[in-house]
């Protein structure tokens, strides 16, 4: 697999979120609320842009990799001054209104014009035996397109910027093994 100098693919460790928000949630609220740069609950169905913690530029997008046109896959695209947007819906039964730390996710990028149709919601994909990589032709609900995003523990080197995220796929699934989507891309 030969993929231009300008996408990085992202296999199973691709990404962390960083939000700058140190203040405390109220403690009404039953969950946490994963946080925006300028401190906001995220909310569902409204577009966020992800980006890597150690980059200035470059986030999340869509893009072609495994020599195919289609599905597309999610790379880092350092290229981009932000990536592209992405949403997030929770799939659990009860709506707070916000996207709470470590609830099952449907993560979609809603890119119009794509020369792919297929919907754009994120799924675990596998090439071989054990490469495993996040790709779109997802079905929101079904197990292999369930993420979430976790708080990111090591916080040493980044203690002044605030929240730190990353992607998790860990089903709320009996059985199903959760495995980091995302670690500090340095």
């Amino acid at each position: 697999m030969k993929l231009g100098t300008m996408f990085q693919i992202l296999p199973l460790c691709f990404l962390s979120l960083l939000v700058l928000n140190t203040q405390p949630l109220l403690a009404d609220e039953p969950e946490p609320a994963v946080v925006d740069m300028q401190g906001n609950p995220l909310l569902p169905g409204v577009q966020y842009y992800v980006r890597p913690v150690s980059a200035e530029k470059g986030g999340l997008a869509l893009g072609h990799t495994r020599n195919k046109t289609c599905p597309l896959d999610i790379i880092l695209d350092p290229s981009s001054i932000i990536g592209s947007p992405t949403v997030f819906h929770t799939s659990s039964s009860s709506d707070v209104g916000y996207i709470p730390i470590s609830t099952d996710l449907t993560v979609e990028m809603p890119i119009l014009g794509s020369p792919c149709k297929e919907p754009k919601v994120w799924r675990l994909a596998k090439v071989g035996s054990d490469f495993w990589f996040v790709s779109t032709q997802g079905v929101p609900g079904n197990l292999v397109s369930k993420f979430k995003i976790v708080r990111f523990e090591e916080r040493d080197n980044h203690a002044n910027e605030g929240e730190i995220y990353s992607f998790s796929f860990c089903p709320s699934v009996y059985g199903v093994i959760c495995a980091p989507v995302g670690d500090l891309c340095r």
